[in-house]
Order: C-alpha cells, then structure tokens, then sequence
C-alpha cells in the first residue's frame, strides 16, 4: 500500500531474477547503465542508455536485467498523475535533449541532502512532457507550430480525417473546437513572454501567431478580462 506523498527520486540496481508487480504509484525509468528488460501489457521493451519508460498506477510490469546496470527512478503518487491525462499503459520515451535536461536536473538535485521540494517543483515540467508524447499528432502540432497559420484541414490531414470528422473527433478529444484550442495555446504562449520577457506587445502578437496587436488586445480581453499590457503589470506586481 502507497505510504509516500512526495516523489522519491533513487539510484537502483536490478538482478536477473524475473519479477512481477504492480503498485499504486506512478513510475518513471532512465536507464543509467547496462540494460533492463521491462514487460508491461503488450510492450515488450530493452531499455538502455537512449530510451526511459513510464509505468502509470496499478500497472502490471515484469522486470529484469542480465547484464550490469544502473537506473534512476522516480515514484511517483498516485494523486500527482491525472489519469484523464496519461493512459493507463506503459509508454516508452527516446532519450532526446529535453529528457537529457530532465535526467541531468533530477541527478544533481540527488546530490541534496532534501531534493524532494526541488523535484515536487520540477515535476510539472516532467508531467507535461509525458503529455506532451502521447497527444495525438494533430495536437502535438499545434503546441510546437502555433506561431503559424493552421487550418482544420491541415490537422485533419496529420490524423487521416476528413474535415468534417476531425472536428467532431477533435471536440470529443479536448472539450473544444480545433480553433478555440489554437487560441489557448497561443494565449498561454503570449501570457510566458509576457510574465518573462520585455519583447513589445506586437513583437509578442507575431511570434504566437497573430499578425496584429489588435487580435491579441481581443484574445485577453476575451479570456482574461484585461489588455496585455495590464497583464504584464499585473504579473510585476
């Protein structure tokens, strides 16, 4: 039974003996050294030096390792993982730069005596990158091409839907039409420059999207109830 309420964070070792479990908590896996052999579901998978996996709650998981390793794990409680958010599977991830960032930051804060409150604070960044593999190609298009002109037929297009059926599915997926999500993005692109950077407000409205500070002036004032600008000063109070 699931005792702990913050992420513990360890380096740990596995033997060749098969073992099968599952737990209340979440898990996520970074090999270190050598490799571990990991079932869970239908995944069958080796994880080394280049690959991570995630183990959601109350997933079922056979593990193992042949060879010398070394793996940093963070458990994770269940409370801090939405399971609207995060299948309920095993998921792999490729050691690319951004979990490098991740697997570097959680290192060095093991070298604290009390890492947990730096790592409670980091685990929003690590939740949303969870997420961010497992959207939808569409979806995950949009987060990183926001800045351009996106049309429901180009999205369509990434799943292999048509239009009409794409919105339909779109609206099921996220609770909103595929430009009211556009806008959303871009507001919380806008609300980061503004809160962390002194770029002006049109400079602003171009780089999330829009070619007008007018059509930003009209997003905040729509979903936020003030300006940019008394965003901004808000924010600095």
């Amino acid at each position: 039974m699931e005792t702990f309420k913050d992420i513990i964070a360890e380096r740990r070792t596995y033997t060749a003996k098969r073992r099968t479990h599952s737990h209340l908590h979440a898990q996520l896996i970074i090999p270190l050294q050598g490799e571990l052999s990991i079932q869970a579901g239908a995944q069958d998978l080796m994880l080394d030096a280049q690959t991570l996996f995630f183990v959601p709650s109350e997933c079922e998981h056979t593990y193992h390792s042949a060879v010398r390793n070394e793996v940093l794990v963070l458990d994770i409680p269940h409370f801090m993982i939405s399971s609207s958010q995060l299948q309920h599977r095993g998921v792999s991830y490729s050691l690319n730069n951004q979990w490098k960032g991740i697997r570097y930051l959680i290192l060095n804060e093991l070298d604290r005596q009390s890492p947990e409150p730096a790592l409670k604070e980091l685990f929003p960044y690590i939740s949303h990158c969870l997420l961010q593999e497992q959207l939808p190609r569409s979806i995950r298009y949009i987060h990183e091409h926001y800045a351009e002109d996106l049309t429901v037929q180009k999205l369509a297009e990434l799943e292999h839907y048509n239009r009409s059926y794409y919105t339909d599915w779109f609206i099921k997926f996220t609770g909103k039409s595929p430009s009211a999500y556009v806008q959303e993005v871009r507001l919380n692109k806008a609300k980061e420059l503004l809160r962390h950077t002194d770029l002006p407000i049109l400079h602003i409205a171009m780089q999330v999207g829009l070619e007008h500070q007018s059509s930003l002036t009209r997003l905040f004032q729509k979903c936020e109830q003030l300006t940019p600008s008394q965003y901004r000063k808000k924010g600095l109070l």
